[in-house]
């Protein structure tokens, strides 16, 4: 669903959390998804097309949450998350 639409269901209540999760296998990219009142989640999408919208930065999927309007969001980690603070990888306990 496109930036503008969820905008406007924001402001009129319907919407309830936003949660940033992985794109498919690639660690590196990122989706919002959007989740409404009745249990629905929906993607955010590409203002043009139908497909949805990719995130390159995680951050970039916090400011679109931010600019719905949200100030509270989930971000789900991969599976392999590399922490760049340890040496260890695999899979987080």
């Amino acid at each position: 669903m496109r930036l503008k639409m969820l905008k406007e269901l924001f402001s009129a209540g319907v919407l309830s959390g936003a949660t940033v999760i992985p794109s498919g296998n690639d660690q590196s990219a990122w989706k919002l998804m959007v989740h409404k009142l009745s249990g629905e989640s929906v993607a955010v999408t590409v203002a043009a097309k139908p497909e949805d919208k990719i995130y390159i930065r995680l951050n970039a999927a916090l400011m679109d949450a931010h600019r719905l309007g949200f100030r509270d969001v989930a971000v789900q980690l991969p599976e392999e998350f590399e922490r760049e603070d340890s040496q260890r990888t695999g899979p987080l306990r």
